[in-house]
């Protein structure tokens, strides 16, 4: 750092300028770590997997009750096969992807996801509690992992993790936060 007092209000969420030292970790965007191309494919089909029990769930709830007119039943149906199939598994796997990335520095973990509302999330590493690692079924098929890390405000998960790049990353923030290895 040069020396200046940290920056605050907007000046914090604005990027760094060129040649400054950066405020955040994930303000130097060579500092920031993407997820790898293959979680697309398995966020497409888990939202797949979703769509199909949703769709099944909306039809037989159209089949089944008689509350409103049957085009209306059926045009919620379609609304939610839509909403599952092309925006859930189609569009916004590759969208999110892009859009989150997360940095790691000696004092702090910063991280950015969302792509309707965009979040962008700075903790400090003297508050981390403890982490969990997380891989279903699916992920396992993929590679992938999740990293809850927990504090006293609550979890922040990263998702779809090469599962390597997730252990490291586990040792790596267990170390700089001083977390024991009590396993």
């Amino acid at each position: 750092m040069t020396g200046l007092p940290p920056r605050s209000g907007a000046e914090a969420s604005a990027p760094a300028r060129a040649g400054a030292d950066p405020a955040l970790p994930g303000d130097d965007p060579a500092a920031r770590h993407r997820l790898p191309a293959r979680v697309t494919n398995y966020w497409r089909l888990r939202a797949a997997s979703w769509g199909v029990v949703a769709a099944g769930l909306t039809t037989w709830w159209a089949i089944g009750v008689d509350w409103f007119d049957p085009v209306v039943r059926w045009c919620i149906v379609g609304l939610a096969v839509l909403w599952f199939f092309v925006i859930g598994a189609a569009i916004g796997p590759p969208i999110r992807r892009r859009l989150f990335w997360y940095s790691i520095s000696g004092d702090e973990i910063d991280l950015q996801h969302g792509w309707l509302v965009r979040t962008r999330t700075v903790i400090p590493m003297n508050r981390v509690q403890h982490l969990k690692s997380e891989q279903g079924l699916l992920a396992r098929r993929f590679r992938l992992s999740d990293v809850h890390i927990h504090t006293a405000a609550g979890a922040v998960v990263i998702d779809g993790l090469d599962q390597d790049e997730a252990a490291d990353l586990r040792t790596r923030i267990s170390a700089l936060a001083g977390l024991a290895d009590d396993v």
